[in-house]
């Protein structure tokens, strides 16, 4: 659905914005050189977040079931977002917690169907 693709690309592209704009804590006001992208790891800084594990697990989800069943993959500029997703893959916290790809495709298979 050209629609549901579109509203996707919209809110990734907010995300990825926001991912590669630096914070506060990134500019260093006394510095001639100017800050145009963040280095961050995750949301809020270089440490996993509440935030981040809300989040981390919806992302890998839309991920995973965008591929296999809509052939959508994130767009390589993006690159916030590919940023982000391989720190959470760096980390045993996120990837020992998260099920499986194929479990993923699997709980998503009904839903799938339903919206061909």
């Amino acid at each position: 659905n050209p629609d549901l693709e579109k509203s996707l690309l919209k809110a990734l592209k907010k995300l990825d914005n926001y991912l590669n704009s630096p914070l506060p804590d990134e500019i260093d006001a006394y510095s001639t050189e100017e800050i145009t992208a963040s280095s961050r790891k995750f949301l809020d800084g270089d440490e996993l977040t509440l935030a981040d594990c809300n989040l981390l697990p919806k992302l890998h989800i839309i991920k995973v079931v965008a591929k296999k069943y809509r052939n959508f993959h994130f767009p390589p500029e993006m690159t916030g977002i590919s940023r982000y997703l391989k720190n959470a893959y760096a980390r045993d916290e996120f990837t020992n917690t998260c099920p499986a790809d194929q479990e993923i495709e699997y709980a998503y298979l009904d839903v799938a169907k339903r919206m061909k």
